[in-house]
Order: C-alpha cells, then sequence, then structure tokens
C-alpha cells in the first residue's frame, strides 16, 4: 500500500485596496475651506457684530460671518470625502459652486455682511465646480487580492 499523502493546510490572506481620486479631491478642498475659516474666526473673532471687523486673510476680506459659512461647507466637504460619498460631494460641491457663482457675480450685494470680494468668490465657484466633476468623470479604482500559503 501506498503512503498516505501529508495533510496540506493552507492560509488564505484577503486584501482590498481601493482609490478614490475624487473622495480625495473633495476632502482637500473642505480642509482648506475649513482651515481658511478658523483663521478668520481666529483673526476676527466675536466680540461685537459679525460683520466688523473685517480682516484679509490670503489677500482676500473676511468677516466672522463668512469665516463661519466657510467653517460650515468646509466640514461638510470633508466629511464628504472621509465617508466616500460622491452624491454628497456633488452635492456640497454645488452649493459652494453656485454661492461661489453668485457672490461672484453679486458682490455689491455681500460687502458690508461678508466683506466678499469677487475675486475670492470666483475661485470658490470654482473649487465647488471642479469638486462636482471629479465626482462625476473620475474613475474609482479598487482591487482585491488573494494570496494563499502553504503552511
Amino acid at each position: 500500500p501506498a503512503p498516505a499523502p501529508a495533510p496540506v493546510s493552507e492560509v488564505r490572506t484577503a486584501t482590498r485596496s481601493r482609490f478614490e481620486p475624487d473622495t480625495l479631491l473633495t476632502a482637500l478642498v473642505g480642509l482648506v475651506l475649513l482651515i481658511l475659516g478658523l483663521i478668520v474666526i481666529t483673526r476676527a473673532g466675536f466680540g461685537g457684530p459679525m460683520a466688523t471687523p473685517v480682516v484679509k486673510v490670503l489677500g482676500f476680506t473676511h468677516t466672522t460671518t463668512l469665516g463661519l459659512i466657510e467653517i460650515g461647507l468646509g466640514v461638510c466637504l470633508l466629511l464628504s470625502g472621509a465617508s466616500r460619498s460622491r452624491n454628497q460631494g456633488m452635492f456640497f460641491g454645488g452649493v459652494l459652486g453656485v454661492a461661489g457663482f453668485v457672490g461672484a457675480v453679486q458682490s455689491s450685494s455681500f460687502h458690508t455682511s461678508l466683506a466678499l470680494e469677487s475675486s475670492m468668490a470666483w475661485l470658490a465657484a470654482i473649487a465647488g465646480f471642479v469638486v462636482v466633476i471629479a465626482a462625476l468623470a473620475l474613475p474609482r479604482f479598487a482591487r482585491d487580492t488573494t494570496t494563499v500559503h502553504q503552511a
């Protein structure tokens, strides 16, 4: 009789890696807005009316109100990126884009309350629309790998 084969044991390891460039971009725009807003409210403070004082950050004028808006949208975009949600990224990117566009073409309406400059509003509009376009157009990559080791 032939000898019985030795039992073989194997260890399987499964890994999954994902790369989602749209969520990275969404989170990056959110982080920049959040930091910008925090710097603004740190400099402007809450000691008086929300429309004064007017402070300059990165060469643009801001009020505490504008800083709080930047913080709010920044947090929403950052959380959208962290949760990897295309829909949330498109929504909050759209909000930023439309708000920036309205602020850019109608900056005189927001000069007193937000000290909003047209150039800053155009940057916000472009950033918002880039987030939306990235969510719609950029592919997401996933790779599943299984490794089998003989023990």
